[in-house]
């Protein structure tokens, strides 16, 4: 029965099913003991890790290029990556 469970639960946590679904889904009562059963392999890791680097790529090909102001404040044609990210227009 455990092995049942421990399968259901990672088969869950590899298609991306939010914890508090797959919670009830496998009648754990807790997180806590959920998360006795949600075992992370090495290749969890991997692929993970992949995905975060996807992310950094991506916020970095979207950074904002602004001019540079010249000594009388017109733009000098040159231009910097701001890499600052933004959330909703903020800096962040």
């Amino acid at each position: 029965m455990h092995d049942f469970r421990r399968t259901a639960v990672r088969n869950l946590e590899r298609a991306g099913v939010p914890r508090s679904a797959a919670t009830k889904m496998t009648g754990h009562k807790t997180e806590a003991v959920y998360r006795r059963y949600a075992i992370v392999d090495e290749a969890m890791l991997a692929e993970s890790g992949a995905k975060l680097q996807m992310l950094h790529t991506s916020h970095a090909r979207a950074a904002r290029v602004v001019g540079l102001p010249g000594p009388n404040g017109q733009s000098t044609g040159k231009a910097t990556a701001d890499a600052r990210p933004t959330l909703k227009g903020r800096a962040v």
